[in-house]
């Protein structure tokens, strides 16, 4: 008897073909390059020939084997069914299995209840493809080595930097940090390793215990260096890891044994049915309009001859006088040499593989070559991600964020552009030029779906050199809709329609139209896009990308000259324009000087950023990497006399708790964790427990370990402030605390006396009940104490509870009560201290441009978790106030506050309301990414603001800094002019709609109360 077992899957087919004694008797594996059908037709041919049609029977499992078994009408079993049922029949032992493939991974929970393995438990990845092998493809190919090398190179690393294994494209903006900061590649290929099994064990076990012996399998198995990284994030000893001996096929494996054992049997059909099926396959997917005609290049060839004409160059016969551009990217550098005109004399552009300085020493020689003998640099600017490192390596004068380097190249081809839209290997940006200054910009968050990178990776898939990307585009006759989603997702879609057989020009002229919906929709939103649009960037080279953004916006845009380079040309212009005096360049010649990189990890506070010091031949070594200004260069330190409110702040906060010595396990010990609302209540408890005679414990300031811990001990995927609370848990538990103060805070006093009483997020309220998920408090003997208080009703409920407290802590009533006043009078004067301070600092600084920090005291001003955004605003030369710091309570008029039940949305709307007054005030919205409230309450701040520009920043656990620079950097250039009045454009209105109108109430989906909530509107009479 031979039975085979079918396996194809996202990337790749396996297929195993077993006697009666379960042997192996042929197994096979390969890629499908999107043609799993087809694939799977040649493997059966294959083993029908090998084995004479002497075939008894056939299971198909894997993503695509549900088709083929649908088609062939033969048995199929779910894939984590096959893995467990090959894994426990080689190594009935095992506890955990993870499987690892292309774009799928599972983690699966054996149990040995009834004396026999089976299956207690599983996981499978989201829809996001950061765990998976085509992630760990991608980031081979880009830093040039094989899948192969790469797995040898992971094993010489020595350090092991920490990589968002998140989306593949955060990771690829960490490796490009990294490689910008010129960290070795092994350790950045073993950091990659690292990053999936973490992504794995924080997304797919969430907590559950990982139990040895365990089995990994699947095509990534292959990878030593994630071996490595398996073995050493669970904990295992050698013994524990088993790499079973055919782990590329075990689902081929699995699904033969569930046939042998007769539980998912069927008869084996032959080939010939999937040939049949290819033959008459047809098939009608969604389509989009046709490229072409289309008249975007005939007015950009008109611009450039326009252009051309404008610019006319004489090469004097001494000396030329030259401004050099550099605009280092996540991909590219570019470099160009302009006159003092501005007419561009010569231009670089040359993708950097990683290695930025290695490019800007060669790019400087090819710019020498370009231009004339006698040539004198009067100065450099540079921009792009990398400016700090490049602008010190060559001696730049200018070092400018590359939204007003972009702005500033533009406006210099044509004055009268008022839209830009750039999109480059992995940023995309989006500018808004009111009259030739910035009023608005964006640049894509999180995500790379609408940048070059997307459709480099799409094109290195379908076999197409990118070149020539744009003219297949054009020949399409009906591009296909593939949807605006995940990079990777978009390779599942396009691997659907190549399976069936659509022509490659439909499905590249459709990856056109979705980096074009991707941009629209991520990048620029629901803001204005103007008459007269360029698109910059190197994908503007894309015929095809042209032709869908003026399908799509019905507009035509303009691909001006040098598109390539308008980053580089802006940064040169500013150089022009900026330097009085001698250059600090260093010269074209640069390929002599030698550099050394090394990274140390920086232990002068909780932050512990990541410094890398790049020491050049003959002069001081530059630090980079360090949120606080301990390495900063002397030129870039913030003016002493601008204070940093945000830890003047912190520190008020704890001073109201005192010093404590000794052990922290016996005796009247309170342990407080930094977090949530303690934040700005600290005062209070510290002061309410310190007068019932306990010594207050507070964990340690926020830190990159905390906040580790507290990723993988989350259960779920709630925001990053409720993960930070679980890694300060655990923290006090570590100080061996026995006594935990958490309780369920439900409301707080209202921002303003007009109002009643301010909520707080559900998130937050639970956290007493959240946490007994993460933590076994009763087996550590930790006793929680957790009441639940509202501190928003003083009076008979308020007092209720303050008794409940006193039963809790065995504490006399009298005394409680006492010590509760004398914490009400220092929280009284915490508050008392914010408004002061905030009163003499509008005054000090009335006219100063004042950045507002609006955001929940415990993520703005928690200064491990708010990416040092209070040095960041104090490096630009500008002072960073805290929104509790606002006159909040004078507001006068609060008829916008109708309805706004949340504290914190109470405390931004009404700072909103002042900021929109006051012309020296810009707010920096700061908030989480997932942030429930948020969601809705930053649509009021912005209709509240007006016109005024603002910046969101959107922050968790894998944020870059080196973005947040670069948007703050701009947002401060782009507000420089508008220190003005704004006035409300729309008056609010509140409609009432009454029952009896007949009306029915839509109620939002958001968790399954809304069932509930439906039903007792109906018991009432009214349609829901």
């Amino acid at each position: 008897m031979k039975y085979v077992g079918l396996d194809v899957g996202s990337g790749t087919a396996k297929i195993a073909v077993l006697d009666e004694n379960k042997n192996i008797l042929f197994w096979k594996y390969e890629r499908t390059n999107g043609q799993p059908i087809e694939t799977a037709e040649r493997f059966l041919s294959l083993v029908e020939k090998e084995f004479n049609y002497e075939l008894s029977g056939i299971t198909c499992t894997g993503t695509a084997g549900k088709t083929i078994s649908q088609i062939l009408g033969c048995a199929f079993v779910n894939e984590v069914m096959a893995h467990a049922k090959a894994a426990t029949f080689f190594y009935p032992q095992v506890k955990t299995i993870i499987d690892i493939g292309g774009e799928d991974s599972k983690l699966i929970f054996i149990t040995h209840e009834r004396g026999i393995p089976e299956i207690e438990d599983f996981a499978l990845n989201t829809l996001c493809a950061a765990g998976t092998g085509s992630f760990l493809e991608q980031q081979a190919a880009r830093l040039g080595y094989t899948i192969e090398e790469f797995s040898q190179i992971a094993l010489k690393a020595k350090n092991i930097p920490r990589i968002a294994g998140r989306c593949t494209v955060f990771a690829k903006s960490d490796m490009i940090h990294l490689q910008q900061a010129a960290v070795p590649d092994e350790e950045i290929v073993a950091g990659l390793c690292y990053a999936i099994i973490r992504n794995l064990k924080s997304n797919l076990a969430k907590g559950k215990e990982v139990l040895p012996p365990l089995i990994f399998q699947g095509g990534v198995a292959a990878n030593l260096g994630v071996r490595k990284a398996v073995k050493e994030i669970f904990g295992l000893k050698d013994e524990e890891l088993i790499i079973p001996e055919h782990y590329r096929i075990m689902g081929a494996i699995g699904a033969a044994l569930y046939g042998l054992e007769g539980k998912a049997f069927s008869e084996y059909k032959g080939s010939e049915i999937l040939r049949a099926y290819l033959r008459e396959r047809v098939f009608n997917p969604p389509r989009h309009p046709v490229l072409v005609p289309f008249k975007s290049l005939e007015i950009s060839e008109k611009l450039a001859e326009e252009y051309e004409k404008r610019v006319y160059i004489e090469i004097p016969q001494e000396e030329l006088e030259v401004y050099l551009g550099i605009d280092v990217g996540s991909v590219s550098t570019k470099l160009v040499a302009i006159d003092q005109k501005g007419n561009l004399l010569a231009k670089v552009y040359m993708l950097h593989h990683g290695k930025p300085l290695e490019s800007i020493k060669q790019g400087l020689l090819e710019l020498r070559e370009k231009l004339p003998l006698k040539v004198k640099v009067k100065g450099v600017g540079t921009t792009g991600s990398g400016r700090y490192l490049t602008g010190d390596f060559v001696g730049a004068d200018v070092i400018r964020n590359e939204i007003t380097a972009q702005a500033y190249g533009a406006l210099f081809i044509d004055p009268e552009v008022d839209t830009i839209f750039e999109i480059g290997g992995q940023d995309s940006k989006y500018i808004y030029l009111d009259k030739g200054t910035i009023s608005n910009f964006a640049m894509n968050k999180a995500c790379a779906a609408g940048t070059g990178s997307f459709l480099q990776e799409q094109a290195v898939k379908l076999g197409i050199p990118i070149e020539e990307f744009g003219d297949i585009a054009l020949k399409s006759n009906s591009p296909l809709k593939l949807g605006e989603r995940c990079t990777v997702f978009m390779q599942s879609d396009l691997l659907h329609y190549q399976q069936q057989g659509l022509p490659k020009e439909d499905l590249i002229a459709g990856l056109c139209y979705a980096i074009v919906y991707n941009y629209l929709n991520k990048v620029v939103e629901d803001r204005k896009i103007g008459n007269k649009i360029f698109f910059q960037g190197a994908v503007a080279f894309n015929k095809g990308v042209v032709a869908a953004f003026e399908k799509v916006l019905g507009k035509p845009v303009i691909v001006p000259p040098h598109h390539e380079v308008t980053g580089a040309i802006g940064a040169a212009l500013l150089a022009k324009e900026e330097v009085k005096g001698e250059t600090k360049f260093k010269g074209f010649d640069l390929v002599k000087i030698k550099y050394y990189i090394k990274a140390f990890e920086c232990k002068g506070c909780p932050n512990q950023c990541e410094i890398h010091q790049v020491s050049i031949e003959g002069g001081k070594p530059y630090y980079y990497g360090g949120r606080c200004e301990k390495y900063e260069l002397d030129y870039r330190k913030a003016p002493s006399h601008i204070p940093n409110l945000t830890l003047e702040r912190e520190e008020k906060l704890l001073s109201y708790v005192k010093p404590v010595e000794g052990d922290f396990s016996e005796g009247k010990v309170i342990g407080i964790p930094r977090i949530l609302q303690f934040y700005e209540w600290l005062p209070l408890f510290a002061t309410f427990f310190q007068e019932l005679g306990y010594k207050v414990i507070l964990s340690p300031p926020t830190s990159k370990q905390i906040i580790k811990k507290g990723c993988e001990l989350t259960p779920a995927e709630p925001c990053f402030p409720i993960k930070i609370a679980i890694g300060h848990l655990n923290a006090l538990l570590e100080l061996g605390v026995k006594n935990i103060f958490l309780p369920q805070i439900t409301d707080l006093p209202p921002e303003h006396p007009a109002l009643e009483v301010g909520k707080v997020c559900p998130y937050v309220q639970s956290i007493p009940w959240i946490s007994p998920a993460a933590f076994k408090f009763s087996e550590l003997k930790v006793n929680l104490i957790n009441p639940v208080l509202h501190l928003g009703r003083r009076g008979v409920v308020l007092n209720e509870e303050i008794k409940n407290l006193a039963n809790l802590l065995g504490e006399p009533i009298e005394k409680v009560k006492k010590a509760w006043k004398l914490g009400e009078e220092a929280q009284k004067d915490f508050h008392h201290f914010l408004k002061q301070r905030g009163k003499e600092i509008l005054e000090n600084f009335k006219d100063q441009i004042i950045l507002v920090i609006v955001g929940r005291p415990y993520n703005a001003f928690d200064t491990g978790a708010n990416l040092g955004i209070h040095y960041k605003i104090r490096k630009l030369g500008l002072v960073g106030l805290p929104v509790d710091m606002l006159p909040l309570e004078e507001v006068e008029n609060l008829s916008f506050l109708e309805g706004m039940y949340w504290e914190y949305g109470q405390r931004f709307l009404l700072a909103a309301h002042i900021i929109r007054n006051t012309p020296n005030l810009f707010p920096i919205y700061f908030t989480n990414f997932s942030c429930g409230p948020d969601s809705f309450i930053e649509h009021f701040f912005e209709d509240l603001l007006g016109e005024k520009p603002f910046i969101e920043i959107e922050v968790d656990e894998h944020s870059a800094e080196a973005g947040v620079v670069t948007r703050l950097e701009a947002f401060v250039d782009s507000i420089k002019n508008k220190v003005r009045y704004f006035d409300i454009h729309k008056p609010f209105d509140i409609l009432k709609a009454y029952p009896s109108n007949n009306r029915t109430v839509y109620i939002p989906y958001m968790c399954d109360h809304a069932v509930a909530f439906a039903a007792a509107f109906r018991a009432c009479g009214v349609n829901a």
